[in-house]
Formats: structure tokens, sequence, C-alpha cells
């Protein structure tokens, strides 16, 4: 198991961007890779945080709204731009240019970006640690690919909530969620014609023992970001249960 302590935040700077109430953020990983974040820092002083962890198709902005809405509430958010996405690209990691490999070396590229995930997702999640303090709150936002990162961040650091936003999930990941994350509050989000995306999230919330999980499912095949649309009270929904479980 991976020490989050020891892949803390390396070099930041900050300065504003247009995003409503949010800052950019700079940080510089282990390998020299600059890694792009909006950080919405609480209106007061607060030892209570959430990661929001994009889907595959999207960037960090899809998270602007519940992040301004985080930090009314009290509570630090930071959205990050995973490798490769986003701002979060160089000439080496780019998920535009490997998207256009052919088949045969689309998933050798894919699996050399992704495997950089934990270690990056952990960087800002030390970012908010620094910010909460001790014995600060932290949870996780993980919308499609992100859950699995929320997974594996949270089987290696203290996580005080989890969100699963139309996040399909492997067997192993289920069995990883099952053994150590089970009694971790949980909120799922999931729509009923959105394929194994449905399947899986039934899975977690069978498995999910604490009492303040919850799931919420709707009819149609919307992934992800097109669920606010479809809701337009889903992300005040979102913002409403993590305040309570932080």
């Amino acid at each position: 198991m991976k020490d989050y302590k020891k892949l803390g935040v390396l070099t930041f700077s900050l300065y504003f961007s247009t995003a409503l109430y949010a800052q950019e953020l700079t940080l510089t990983t282990q390998d020299k890779f600059t890694l792009k974040a909006d950080f919405f820092e609480s209106t007061i002083t607060s030892h209570n945080a959430v990661l929001m962890l994009h889907q595959c198709n999207h960037n960090r902005n899809m998270y602007k709204s519940i992040g301004n809405m985080l930090s009314r509430q009290g509570i630090h958010a930071l959205s990050l731009d995973f490798r490769g996405f986003g701002e979060s690209k160089n000439q080496q990691y780019n998920i535009e240019k490997i998207r256009d490999l052919p088949e045969n070396s689309r998933r050798a590229a894919w699996l050399n970006l992704s495997k950089h995930w934990p270690s990056d997702v952990a960087i800002g999640y030390n970012f908010l640690k620094h910010k909460t303090g001790k014995n600060g709150q932290i949870a996780v936002i993980g919308a499609s690919c992100g859950g699995a990162q929320a997974i594996t961040l949270a089987q290696s650091a203290p996580t005080s909530a989890m969100v699963f936003f139309s996040s399909a999930q492997n067997d192993d990941n289920i069995s990883r969620y099952q053994t150590s994350l089970a009694n971790t509050p949980t909120l799922i989000i999931a729509a009923e014609q959105d394929g194994n995306t449905y399947i899986s999230a039934k899975k977690l919330f069978d498995s999910a023992t604490h009492s303040n999980s919850k799931f919420i499912s709707y009819k149609g095949a919307e992934h992800g970001y097109p669920l606010f649309k479809k809701d337009t009270n889903l992300e005040t929904l979102i913002v409403s249960w993590l305040t309570q479980q932080l």
C-alpha cells in the first residue's frame, strides 16, 4: 500500500482564474510534470475538504458549480485535471494524441498515462490535507474513470466519504471496496440504462454498510456530466449529502 504522506505536494503556485471563487492551482509532480487544478477555498476557516476527480470524456471544469457551492458551505474543494487531460497535458501525455493512435498501440499508451494517476491524485489530496490540518476530514468524488482512482486513494489515505458518479467498477475494484471501504459513507449515482455502470453501482451499494450510504438512480442512459442537465437539483443534492458527512 502506498504511503500518501510520502507523495506530498512538491511545489505549487496560485493565481486567480476566471471561475467564480476558484483559484487556479499548479502542482508539480515527482517526475516534474505539471498538473492543473481549481481550488475553491472555503469562505470560512475550515477543516473539511472534497477532492473532485473528473470523468475521462471531460475535465476538471465539470465541478465548477459543486466547488463553488462547497466553498460557500465552509468546505474546501479541489478539482484536478488528470495527467493527459484538460490543461494537464504535454507532448508525452495527451489524451487526444492517444485516441488517434492505431488500436494496437493505444492500450499501451493509455496504460503508460494512467499509471501515474494514483500518485498525481495523492498530490491533490495532500494539498487539501495541508489546508485542513492533521485532524481534517476529506471526501472524494470520482466520476466514471475517476471512481477507480477514488478507491485507490481511499485505501491508502483517510477518506471520510465517497461519491461514485456514473462510475463503472470492475470486479477487482468492487472487491477492494467491499474489503476495506464498505463502511465509508458512500453516495452512488447512476442511470438505469447506462450498461455496466448501473450494474456495478448496484453491486457497490449492496456492499455498502454505513447507514448514511445512498443510491440515486435515474431513468435513461446519461453518463456523468449530462445528468447535471437532466436533473438541475443533482449538484445541490451532492453538496448537501457531502456537507452532512463532513
